[in-house]
């Protein structure tokens, strides 16, 4: 099974104690580890949903932030080590990024080595035993004989692997499954599978399998799957609004071919088609259409089943970021402050509102938001990088360095962050720092506005500290990069005339 060393390392640990945040990541390590049972009552909405009603699912960014969390508390309790890895080669995809994760913790005194073939360890952990898994893996090695209950068993296991985002075990399990279970719902959740991992064409190959059934709602399902490829999920020059359109089109018409007396939850299935339409309107700039259509799903949902009132969250989201991109700002923030009072343990909802408030110039609302998301959600860089702004708009340099300092590194490879964090050393007084994060990343390998504003960074960081040559090639290098850069000529001329 998947993350077999990483449960090996975590049980070593006593994880009463863990924090919030490192426990709802567990649970999509070791969903059966008993220390995580109880964490859906302190999660959010969105977390704490069970497999059959969960609507969204976790790409890489997300377990990325899950694995920090868990790193974090798993370093906390065993002091600085080293992990060495024996048959890396063998390693599974999750346990493989969690490694990664883990050795670029910032500030943790721990070394991650990888070893191919045996190694010499002279302590060797091994993970815990787990019935469900044992159970899992029996079955696979008599996969061709199983019953159909059996087959339905292991299907319903990918489907909880899914829900808890471990992609890479329900992928194992479908593709095992499939040639003696050849129906589109074991396409559609393989292609769930291969769409949290970014296998976009696999994915998209699967969904059109799922398209194949003959069952309406099946076709909704894989329409509003597809279109969603096509408009968030596709590499770029794949994506296409209309192609997003005609599928949403298609499925919710295929909708009015269930019989009257079906009692599956029709209106879920309209609501987040007309849904998915609702964001092609936005993109297209049609905002007020696409505002109709969340405010009409929103009241639809709010007269339906007690599930709906997660589901709602996702359409009250919508809408407030409707409002906000039409400068509608206080509508906005009641949107938001409304969906707060449905899911308040979402740090993302607080995120947005503070950014909502820092729009309204209302800085210490924003600050209150921020330090309330920070604390839910304390591997989201995206917060750290609004506290340094906010800190700074309310005149508190040391407080914004640490936020900073912190944003860059949740994400050491992100140059903006690293940007941000070095410019504020530079007006802190402090060009060593500064100029060692700026000439510490290849300025050739960077988009073209990253490099020449690392490279300026970098030049005025050479000239405050005396280095006249090195701040004239690092002009001559944004020279190059933009010809026409009047600033850049300006300052390479003062840099040229000093050193006459």
């Amino acid at each position: 099974m998947n993350f077999s060393p990483v449960k090996a390392l975590i049980d070593v640990t006593d994880r009463s104690g863990w924090p919030r945040e490192a426990l709802i990541g567990l649970k999509l390590i070791s969903p059966d580890d008993p220390s995580c049972s109880d964490i859906g009552t302190e999660a959010s909405l969105t977390d704490a949903a069970q497999a059959q009603d969960r609507i969204r699912f976790f790409l890489k960014d997300r377990l990325v932030r899950n694995f920090r969390d868990v790193g974090r508390a798993w370093l906390s309790a065993v002091g600085p080590c080293v992990v060495e890895v024996n048959h890396a080669e063998l390693l599974d995809e999750g346990s493989r990024l969690f490694l990664e994760t883990l050795a670029t913790l910032p500030e943790r005194d721990v070394e991650v080595r990888l070893r191919v073939g045996a190694g010499g360890s002279s302590v060797t952990a091994h993970p815990p035993k787990n019935p469900r898994e044992e159970t899992i893996n029996r079955l696979f090695t008599q996969v061709g004989t199983l019953s159909q209950a059996e087959l339905d068993y292991l299907y319903e296991q990918a489907v909880e692997y899914l829900s808890v985002g471990d992609s890479w075990t329900a992928e194992r399990i479908l593709r095992g499954i499939q040639p003696r279970r050849d129906v589109p719902a074991v396409w559609g959740r393989l292609g769930l599978a291969y769409t949290m991992q970014g296998r976009t064409l696999e994915a998209e190959f699967c969904y059109l399998r799922w398209r194949s059934d003959p069952d309406p709602v099946g076709v909704a399902g894989a329409d509003y799957a597809l279109s969603m490829l096509y408009a968030r999920h596709h590499p770029a020059h794949l994506r296409s609004l209309d192609r997003t359109a005609e599928y949403l089109e298609h499925g919710y018409a295929a909708l009015d071919q269930v019989d009257e007396d079906d009692e599956r939850d029709l209106t879920f299935h309209r609501v987040f088609n007309r849904n998915g339409y609702a964001l092609v309107e936005f993109r297209r700039g049609r905002v007020d259409e696409a505002i109709e259509h969340l405010t009409t799903g929103i009241s639809r949902l709010r007269s339906g089943t007690a599930v709906h009132r997660m589901h709602q969250t996702v359409l009250i989201y919508n809408l407030a970021q409707c409002y906000r991109r039409i400068g509608r700002i206080d509508s906005a923030i009641d949107t938001y402050r409304e969906l707060l009072g449905v899911d308040g343990k979402m740090p993302e909802y607080h995120m947005e509102l503070a950014n909502c408030y820092l729009s309204s110039e209302r800085f210490d609302e924003a600050l209150a938001s921020l330090t309330k998301a920070r604390d839910l959600g304390p591997s989201i860089q995206e917060v750290h990088s609004l506290l340094g702004f906010t800190y700074l708009q309310l005149g508190k340099t040391t407080e914004a360095l640490d936020a900073y300092r912190v944003a860059h590194e949740c994400v050491p490879q992100d140059t903006e962050a690293l940007y941000d964090y070095a410019y504020l050393l530079a007006e802190s007084e402090q060009p060593e720092k500064a100029l060692q994060l700026a000439c510490s990343v290849d300025h050739a390998l960077l988009p073209q506005d990253q490099a020449v504003k690392l490279l300026t960074l970098a030049a005025e960081q050479h000239a405050r500290l005396g280095d006249l040559p090195a701040a004239q090639s690092a002009l001559e290098e944004v020279l190059a990069l933009t010809p026409n850069n009047p600033d850049a000529r300006a300052n390479l001329e003062q840099v040229t005339a000093a050193m006459a």
